[in-house]
């Protein structure tokens, strides 16, 4: 049975909003177990809620049929200073799963190519970042790829809001865009950036 994974974002011992991640949840949990209950993420957040300081905190809920464990600790930017453009060959991670070898090893090639992450590229389309969905700015407006590896729920609020718009986005046409942003649960848009010319290597 996968173990999945959540993380939230707590800013001053307050939570961000839960409802894309519950939705994400009950999906995955439909699909993987057949189970259409819902996981009482509010009252475990409450629980742990005593232990979270100041600052910025990283919560990582680890669950299956029912929340296994909840690990609490003080954020720290990971460096998104480089990526290196690798083609993820039939790469799956629609569902949130704490064990992801595939995209580690995508991450391991990077760094063998002196990148701090990689920037995956599949059916001749750019996805995600190994930790993070993307977002390319074009001088006017942020897009981000239509057919992502994960739908995350940064993406889907920003989407929603009409901060982001969708587009394919080939690794030919990269150039196009000045800017990349990293957006997950811990990463607004344009937080973090990235310039296109720091997106080293061809797909390999």
């Amino acid at each position: 049975m996968p173990l999945l994974v959540e993380t939230l974002k707590a800013l001053d011992g307050r939570f961000d909003d839960l409802t894309p991640h519950l939705e994400r949840m009950a999906r995955s949990r439909l699909a993987l177990f057949g189970m259409g209950n819902e996981l009482d993420l509010d009252g475990t957040l409450e629980r742990i809620r005593s232990s979270i300081g100041g600052g910025i905190w990283k919560i990582r809920v680890l669950y299956d049929t029912e929340i296994r464990s909840v690990e609490a600790g003080e954020y720290r930017h990971c460096p998104y200073r480089s990526a290196a453009l690798l083609d993820g060959g039939d790469v799956e991670y629609a569902d949130k799963t704490a064990d992801r070898p595939e995209l580690d090893e995508l991450t391991r090639r990077a760094r063998e190519l002196g990148a701090d992450t990689a920037l995956i590229v599949k059916n001749g389309l750019l996805t995600d970042f190994s930790y993070a969905n993307a977002a390319f700015f074009d001088g006017m407006k942020w897009r981000t790829p239509a057919r992502p590896l994960l739908e995350g729920t940064r993406r889907t609020r920003l989407l929603k809001d009409g901060r982001l718009s969708l587009a394919d986005i080939t690794p030919a046409g990269i150039h196009e865009y000045s800017l990349v942003s990293p957006i997950n649960a811990m990463l607004d848009l344009g937080e973090v950036t990235m310039r296109i010319d720091c997106i080293i290597g061809g797909v390999g």
